[in-house]
């Protein structure tokens, strides 16, 4: 049964709202076509490509567009970031350090999140896409475990186009393309939670995000094209 959120929590999401809104649209030109798929209410997994440091932003800031909230997974050192840190704090991301029992602890706090309906962002790959066609790598299974463990919570793939890689586009506004697929069907694995599963899942769940990067490749291209 999903908990009532907290007037806390509604409050702190409503100024979220506005203050993630404004500056991902000062630091972002965020470009994506609304889904339909996204439910305006419940527990919701958002999983995606991460190409840059500055394009959770951007995540944000698409996701705000479906009239929902994120909360990110992030690296526990974005905590103790000048202004980025109290901006995470503010807005109640959760800290996770990779490698480690608090990589296990924040999926549990996401959990938690879920149950209170809210919507969870997660990057599979754990860090940030290094491979030369810019395409996502390698991923680790913390989100397929997280969905497995609620399938009550809809998976939607997201894939994004746009910037360059790394941190070549932190300091200037740059375009940012997404693509929102449909949820990805994990009913396949109804019931199970055991490694194998997870790696299966990540596996699907990798393949739907790629689909969806080559998605907002294209829309980048014709935008560009057009110009």
């Amino acid at each position: 049964m999903r908990q009532k959120k907290p007037l806390l929590l509604r409050a702190k999401d409503a100024a979220g709202f506005a203050l993630v809104w404004s500056l991902a649209k000062v630091a972002h030109r965020v470009r994506y076509t609304r889904s339909d798929d996204i439910p305006g209410e419940g527990p919701v997994i958002i999983v995606a490509n991460h190409m840059t440091m500055s394009e959770p932003l951007a995540v944000a800031g698409m996701v705000i567009g479906h009239r929902r909230f994120p909360h990110f997974l992030a690296m526990r050192e974005v905590f103790s970031w000048p202004v980025v840190g109290w901006l995470a704090r503010a807005t109640g991301q959760i800290p996770a350090a990779r490698g480690s029992a608090n990589a296990a602890a924040a999926l549990d706090e996401a959990g938690r999140r879920l149950d209170l309906g809210q919507v969870v962002v997660l990057y599979p790959e754990g860090r940030l896409t290094t491979e030369p066609d810019r395409m996502p790598g390698p991923a680790r299974t913390g989100a397929a475990r997280l969905a497995l463990k609620h399938p009550e919570a809809p998976v939607f793939p997201v894939g994004l186009w746009g910037p360059k890689q790394g941190t070549e586009h932190l300091w200037h506004r740059h375009s940012a393309h997404f693509s929102v697929g449909p949820r990805i069907d994990l009913s396949a694995f109804a019931g199970r939670t055991d490694d194998h599963a997870a790696r299966e899942a990540t596996d699907l769940i990798m393949a739907a995000i790629r689909t969806e990067v080559l998605n907002a490749k294209a829309q980048h291209a014709v935008r560009h094209d057009e110009r």
